[in-house]
């Protein structure tokens, strides 16, 4: 059966071994968060699918042309409605395998066979329903089709439909008089459980269906079945060979498909709880370089904020073709490694296949998200911090690819100025050498002016010197923070300059 996930299986195996996003970028993102707000009622497997980024261009745009179409003909209802079967399918096959009577077990086993060739049918109906044009999904359609036609498939279903029918419409009732009781069928109507509630309502805790319950059933629950047995011999004779056929008619790659299905379901549910928020998202538009995004904003933030009420401001970038690398300066607690952080989860988030946390977005393919944050300096190595900072460069510069996108934030803030602003050069010298672009955050304007390629950003401030969390291209200038304290403690160049002058 075809991948949703990958147009080429064979490198399925491949991808997983080398593209595992790490925790430490997952984490200086805050990717680690949002991950696992998205994949909290979906599973190990389907985090790992997001924790995996395609190595190759052609994944990428396979799975956007697959995620815009289930957006576009709006099929999360249908996606949930098979995840929903077959959830349903595994908790009757466990039933069915517990079960220590044969006629439970089978019952069981007929609704674990019943939920399963209706989630198959189910998205098979919705897929044909619609005008696809995604080969992952036009690849779908026809392997469903084909697995429905099949031969052994269309028996089992039709004898699976029959037994289903039969034990739809059997009806008990039992009636207890003058210390016996007596069983007629097909009198009762509703539901075995209704009919034990109005009965026998002091006694509910105690009793079980012998078609709906756990493996142990009471004993007269057992006589009765007994009895119901001798009067059905044909429908537990079908039933009894039909299990005998329970290993063959489950197809191991519609396990796969559930899964690469709840990879898809669980981003268009978070999606659409974060729209109803009023947070836009954007399908991003492949460019050969230039970089293009309006209306950015960081998702981990405003799943805080949500929380409590806040507002989060969003932000636009721009890098034209020639432009490598943003040097993002200004006041401390005025956006900076926000804004780096929101760039890195939309290239993240256009990596996986998916729509990003923008208005507006047109996105070049990067080979590779790399990610360098600050980090309080460790005991544990006894190195230091500049020394730690230095160890995590290495193999960032080392790598032999090109293209990566490269987020840096806070570089060498222990070594002296003149030292760091050396270092942090070399460093976007390396990397704009490999055709990396990204962004530098930095509390040293120097580097907003370390060569060609480099576009200088400010975090903004208002005319009263307060941070507006506005990052705008802007050349590099004091800090409006650093201002504002020397004038709170009389330390300006024209406060000191009156001070020595009243000597």
């Amino acid at each position: 059966m075809i991948s949703i996930l990958y147009e080429d299986k064979q490198k399925e195996g491949a991808n997983r071994r080398e593209t595992a996003a790490g925790p430490v970028t997952l984490k200086d993102l805050n990717l680690d968060q949002v991950l696992a707000r998205i994949t909290e009622d979906w599973g190990p497997e389907v985090r790992e699918i997001y924790e995996n980024l395609p190595k190759d261009r052609e994944t990428q745009a396979y799975r956007r042309a697959i995620f815009a179409e289930l957006k576009g003909q709006e099929m999360l209802p249908e996606l949930l409605k098979f995840l929903n079967s077959l959830r349903s399918w595994e908790e009757c096959r466990n039933r069915a395998g517990r079960a220590q009577e044969e006629g439970p077990g089978h019952a069981w086993f007929i609704r674990e066979g019943w939920c399963y060739v209706s989630a198959l049918e189910d998205l098979k109906a919705a897929l044909e329903s619609r005008s696809l044009i995604s080969a992952g999904l036009l690849g779908l359609r026809e392997d469903l089709k084909k697995m429905v036609s099949a031969e052994e498939y269309r028996v089992f279903r039709r004898e699976l439909e029959s037994l289903w029918g039969e034990l739809q419409g059997f009806r008990v009732r039992l009636t207890f008089e003058k210390e016996r009781f007596t069983l007629e069928e097909g009198k009762g109507q509703g539901a075995y459980g209704a009919f034990l509630a109005e009965c026998f309502p002091e006694h509910m805790g105690s009793f079980k269906s012998p078609f709906l319950a756990s493996e142990e059933l009471s004993d007269l629950e057992g006589e009765v079945l007994r009895i119901f047995q001798k009067q059905h011999k044909e429908f537990f004779r079908k039933a009894g060979e039909l299990w005998k056929k329970r290993e063959g008619y489950l197809n191991e790659e519609i396990l796969c498909l559930r899964t690469e299905i709840a990879f898809y379901a669980s981003y268009l549910s978070f999606m659409q709880k974060m729209q109803e928020e009023g947070y836009g998202f954007c399908t991003p538009e492949d460019t050969k370089s230039r970089l293009c995004v309006r209306g950015l904003y960081d998702l981990a933030l405003a799943l805080n904020c949500m929380e409590d009420g806040r507002e989060v401001v969003p932000n636009d970038a721009l890098l034209q073709e020639g432009e490598g690398f943003y040097v993002l300066t200004g006041p401390n607690q005025g956006g900076k490694t926000t804004f780096a952080r929101s760039l890195g989860q939309l290239i993240y988030f256009a990596k996986l296949g998916v729509d990003v946390p923008a208005r507006r977005a047109a996105v070049p393919y990067f080979c590779e998200l790399l990610t360098h944050f600050s980090v309080e300096e460790s005991s544990e190595t006894g190195r230091g911090k500049l020394l730690d900072e230095l160890e995590r460069l290495k193999p960032m510069l080392g790598q032999e690819k090109t293209g990566a996108f490269v987020v840096i934030n806070e570089l060498f803030t222990t070594a002296a100025n003149y030292d760091a602003c050396i270092m942090g050069k070399r460093v976007l010298e390396a990397f704009l050498a490999k055709g990396c672009r990204g962004i530098y955050v930095t509390h040293l304007s120097e580097l907003a002016k370390a060569g060609e390629g480099i576009v200088s950003l400010r975090a903004m401030v208002d005319e009263r010197q307060l941070r507006t969390y506005r990052i705008e291209r802007s050349a590099a200038g004091e800090s409006a923070g650093a201002v504002r304290q020397a004038e709170k403690y009389h330390l300006t160049y024209e406060q000191i300059k009156e001070r020595f002058s009243c000597r």
